[in-house]
Parts: C-alpha cells; structure tokens; sequence
C-alpha cells in the first residue's frame, strides 16, 4: 500500500490535536489538563491592580461624577465576585464527580442532587461538557443567592467537601454583601446631596416668608420690575439655583469667588491654582481688551481670575455696584437684562441680552466713581442670570502695575468712557 503524503499526516495529526470529543474528555490526561486552565485563571486576580493602574479607568473616575462612579464601581463588583463565586462552586462539583458529562448524575454531588429535584425536561440542563453556558448560570444563580442572603433552598451541599466549600463562600459573602450595602447607601446619598439641600433650603425660605410683615410693598419701595410676589421671586430663585447647578452650589453665596466655588483650589500649590484659574476664567478675562495676554501675564491674569466673583440675579432685580466690591466689571454668562441711566426715565434704555463671555461697559468702568455718580448705569435682569463680576478695584491694580497695558490700551478706553459719558443726550435712546 502506498504511504500517504506529508500534507495528508499533517492535517490527520492537526485534526487530532484540535478536535476534542466526549470519550478524549472523560480520561485523566484531559481532566488534568482541564483542571490546569482553570488555575491559569487566577491569573484574573490581578484585575484589581490592573484597574487601579489603568491611565483610562482613572481618567474616567476623574471625569465623572463621584456618586455614578461609585455605584457603577460596586455593580462591578458585584457582578464580578458573583462570578469567580459560581465558578468556584461549579469547581467543586466537577472535582467531587471527576468529570462533567453522566458521571455528574452517577456521584454525588450538588449537580446531581439538584438535578433529581428540580430538572424540569426542556429546561436549563447542566449535564454534559458542552453545557458549560447552563451549567455556569446554574453555579451564578446558586452564587448570586449567597451573596444576596436570599437562600431558595433548591441548590445545597452534599459531600463533605461541598459542605465546607459552601460555608466558606457563605462567610465571605455576608462579609461582601455588608461592604457593598454600606458603600451604595453612601454613593446613593452623595447623588441626592443636591436634591436634599434644596429641600432644606426651600424650608428656610418658606420659613422666613411667613415671618414677612407684609406681604406687599409698593414699587417705589421694592425697586422690582417683575409683577411678581417676593415670596415667589424668593424660591423661584433657589429653584434656578438649583436647576443650573452642581455640587459646587452647596457652598455658594451672594459673591463667591473661585476658591469659594472650587474649594479643591485651597489646597493645591500657588503655581497650581493660578494654572487653574486661568483654565476656568482666562477666555472671558481675554475677551477685555486691557486685560488680555496682549498687555498681561498669564500670572497677572491669574490673579484677576483669583479676585474675580461669581453674581447671580433673580427675575426682577436691578444692579448698579456690589455693597461691598463696588463698581465692577461685567461678563454676562447666562440670562437677560437691559440696562438704563440712574435718574434717567424710563424710556431711555438698551438691552444687554445673553452674550456669553461678552464685557460690558468696559470703557465706562475706567472712569472715576465721583464723576460716574449721576451717570451710572442701572442693570435690570429678565430671568435667571449668571454673570462674572470683576471689581474696578483688580482691574485698577492691574492697569497700575502694568504700564503697558495702561498706556497701550487703558487710557484710550478711559478717554473714550469719559467722552461717551459726557455726550449722552439723556432724550434720547441709546444703542448697545
């Protein structure tokens, strides 16, 4: 008889070494084999270093919001030990039988137990080796119920060893499962944190309106332009408030500056929180034409970054100065208003609607306070609005230890603010 050719052998000796089948699986050398290549999955319990090192897993807990990270971290979790759980238990009962296939119904193990009291036919069939996907979610189920202190009863030991391999896993999940309740009940309060101090919020508001000794006051007095209650403009306001902001709004207040809005900032280095006001401010400080890296230092503009505030104006509300910071120099960031001449009528006025990073009145703000008292402009806000408010005390500071920018762009800008305020033709309407 002729030999057969190599290519013949070749694919005679891959088609043994690749196809496996029942009877090849059932003897020892593949057992053992088997069993080797569930070790090499212990190769898995360096996740935990690998997720702690990863630059992307890093990036996005740092991103995200703490209370989603933190629950999507235990559902992980959880997922994950509910997983090496069942694969342990499923472990047991494959070294307890010596095989997967019918010797899974000829020993005793839980497999067998289970299956003489709960196997329904067409059902979930755990028996044989290529019923690994039932099998698994079989050994989950069992898993899954231990960790969650459920306990059906239809799934239990019956060797010794599984006896002890189930009170083992059972001790470690009521530790695990105490862990994992304790941790989601603090990431789902951090999530409704906001939402709680609204709450509490529009109870001391509520509280000090019924203290109100009236209820109304003429409008000469209240100075509101909204046909609106103050009780209502009170909580509509600490309602917009709370619709527009994050976790930084539970430490705002009536001129809060960046390190009052990011408190991370007083704790980092010098250099750093200059780098990040700059980050935060730099494009609306920019946007003034003498305080722009033209004529300024990054370090100078970080400084007026640093001594910048944050304003926020309910429907109705009219602005001239700060009580405290005086005049000052204003970046709308949200919202409406329209802008008219103290002790002017009415009628002559001109809107200032949302521009985002857009100045106002930056040459009027260079100009002296005693010579702006009669002309100073009145800002009345239509809706909700958010603005940046530099005091024309930084931009002062700046101009004077910068000579550059001062003679370079500032003294025109005065000269030009001083030149409108003394032509303005109080008849008439004025344009933006």
């Amino acid at each position: 008889a002729p030999f057969p050719s190599p290519s013949l052998l070749y694919q005679k000796k891959k088609k043994n070494l690749y196809h496996v089948d029942d009877d090849s699986l059932e003897n020892s050398s593949s057992r053992g084999y088997f069993i080797l290549q569930v070790f090499k999955l212990l190769r898995l319990v360096r996740i935990k270093h690998l997720i702690i090192t990863s630059q992307l897993i890093q990036s996005f807990w740092e991103k995200c919001n703490v209370g989603v990270t933190l629950a999507l971290k235990f559902v992980f979790l959880i997922t994950l030990v509910s997983h090496w759980f069942a694969c342990i238990w499923g472990l047991t009962a494959f070294i307890e039988a010596g095989s997967l296939g019918t010797d899974l119904l000829t020993t005793q193990n839980w497999i067998s137990n289970w299956y003489e009291s709960s196997y329904v036919e067409g059902g979930l069939n755990p028996i044989g080796w290529y019923n690994s996907i039932p099998r698994y979610f079989l050994c989950l189920f069992w898993a899954i119920q231990s960790i969650t202190s459920i306990g059906y009863g239809n799934i239990a030991p019956v060797t010794l060893a599984e006896y002890v391999v189930a009170n083992i896993l059972m001790l470690a999940s009521g530790i695990f499962w105490a862990y994992i309740i304790g941790n989601l009940v603090e990431a789902v309060g951090a999530m409704g944190t906001i939402n709680r101090e609204y709450l509490a919020r529009m109870d001391k508001a509520n509280e000090m309106v019924r203290g109100f000794a009236t209820k109304d006051l003429p409008l000469e007095l209240s100075g509101s332009t909204a046909a609106m209650k103050a009780s209502t403009r009170v909580r509509r306001f600490i309602t917009n408030q709370r619709d527009r902001a994050s976790n930084k709004w539970l430490d705002s207040h009536s001129a809060p500056t960046l390190t009052d809005q990011y408190p991370t900032l007083e704790i980092l280095s010098p250099e750093l929180q200059r780098l990040c006001a700059l980050h935060l401010l730099q494009p609306m400080i920019e946007s003034v034409p003498y305080l722009s890296s033209r004529y300024l230092s990054p370090e100078e503009q970080a400084d007026i970054a640093l001594k910048s505030v944050s304003l926020e104006f309910s429907n109705g509300e009219h602005f001239t100065q700060h009580f405290g910071l005086g005049r000052g120099l204003m970046i709308f960031r949200t919202g409406l208003a329209y802008a008219t001449r103290k002790n002017l009528s009415w009628k002559s006025f001109y809107w200032r609607k949302s521009c985002p990073d857009h100045p106002m009145d930056v040459n009027e703000i260079l100009v002296e306070d005693d010579f702006m008292s009669e002309r100073q402009l009145v800002y009345h806000f239509v809706g909700f609005t958010r603005v940046l408010f530099i005091p024309r005390s930084v931009v002062m500071e700046a101009l004077e230890n910068n000579e550059s920018a001062w003679k370079g762009c500032g003294r025109w800008r005065y000269f030009m603010g001083k030149l409108t305020l003394n032509s303005v033709n109080y008849g008439a309407v004025e344009t933006a």
